[in-house]
């Protein structure tokens, strides 16, 4: 259920912009139809036979890749993590030209291709058919949320075709009233520029109060890596050297490690373990056994609040272990945030692209 007044309060306000000058439409819709074009030119057969040059191009071009000023980086992770280019490259063949239901295709790609989230999914879709398929991530998430949409999703599990269909048919209704409205809107490409906008008049770590709270094992496993797969992300955007499944001691194997050199001292690293559900115990005694090593300057635990809680509670009974807390909700703040800021920093095209590629 979508809140008709608040949508309208959005709608008029996005409208005067535009009449004021405030937002250029016409060169919106022109940057639009570039994408559409360059996205539909790779064919089934031309996305299964890409280049790695084309790759870096295809996925670096994707704003699901703003906050990667070195694209470079995340087009080899991905190739690396899903087996190479030719595996990844057909995975995605698949996912946007095979003949299985959608919901087959959806749930397929999601579990099987590494780095490649919904952003990504359905970024993808959007450019092959914006009328049928809206851009959806957590600054629509965050619009939706101000536009009255409950049971919004909030983690990667949470994105089951059915409701990223049920997403896809709210930015329908959105399109169809900017319409009613006077405002040229001839797809749902159109509405994710109208949902940025509508996503600046909100703080993004409080924008899905709505979202599920419980989470099954499976469904932990895959918010355990979603987690470390950001806190990662966040520190490559920072300038750290970073590695998930890092021995940084005897015994202490973490989740993942930011690192930097301090001019000929030395390294010194950040260490993290993400609790998602489970025993602390374990998480302690690893973060306890990071301390041997002297490179080490912080232990930091990311887990939601109450665990949050239950982590510091035991940890202070320790003598000696000082761990930093990191809540869930605050690391994907700042996990979008820094994609929105580096997005728009990019718009200035103050490093020329050649150069993030080297």
């Amino acid at each position: 259920m979508m809140n008709r007044q608040i949508l309208q309060k959005y709608i008029d306000a996005y409208k005067k912009q535009i009449d004021t000058g405030v937002i250029d439409i016409k060169k919106e819709m022109e940057s639009r139809d570039e994408r559409v074009s360059f996205y539909r030119e790779y064919t089934k057969d031309k996305t299964e036979k890409i280049s790695y040059d084309d790759f870096t191009a295809y996925v670096g071009t994707l704003w699901a890749s703003l906050m990667y000023g070195n694209k470079k980086y995340i087009v080899d992770l991905m190739i690396e993590e899903n087996g190479g280019l030719e595996s990844i490259a057909k995975k995605i063949s698949s996912f946007l030209y095979g003949k299985e239901d959608f919901s087959k295709r959806w749930s397929t790609f999601l579990n099987d291709a590494s780095r490649f989230g919904p952003s990504y999914m359905s970024e993808l879709l959007c450019y092959l058919d914006p009328n049928e398929y809206a851009i959806t991530n957590s600054r629509v998430v965050a619009a939706l949320g101000i536009l009255g949409v409950e049971d919004l999703p909030k983690y990667k599990n949470h994105w089951t075709s059915k409701k990223y269909l049920e997403i896809c048919s709210v930015e329908k209704e959105i399109c169809k009233a900017m319409r009613e409205s006077g405002i040229e809107t001839e797809n749902l490409l159109a509405v994710d520029y109208f949902l940025w906008e509508v996503a600046k008049d909100k703080d993004l770590a409080t924008s899905n109060a709505h979202a599920e709270k419980k989470e099954s094992k499976e469904n932990s496993k895959t918010l355990h890596r979603e987690m470390i797969d950001k806190i990662i992300d966040i520190g490559n955007s920072l300038g750290f050297e970073t590695e998930d499944e890092v021995k940084v001691a005897k015994g202490a194997v973490v989740d993942a490690v930011w690192k930097v050199k301090i001019g000929n001292m030395g390294m010194i690293m950040y260490v993290f373990e993400v609790q998602s559900k489970g025993s602390i115990d374990s998480l302690i005694l690893n973060l306890q056994k990071s301390k041997n090593n002297p490179a080490v300057q912080r232990l930091i635990a990311v887990s939601d609040g109450k665990q949050l809680q239950d982590i510091k509670n035991e940890s202070e009974s320790i003598p000696g272990l000082n761990i930093v807390l990191w809540d869930f909700d605050e690391v994907n703040m700042v996990h979008e945030s820094l994609n929105t800021a580096f997005g728009i920093i990019n718009k200035l095209e103050l490093v020329p692209p050649d150069f993030h590629n080297n």
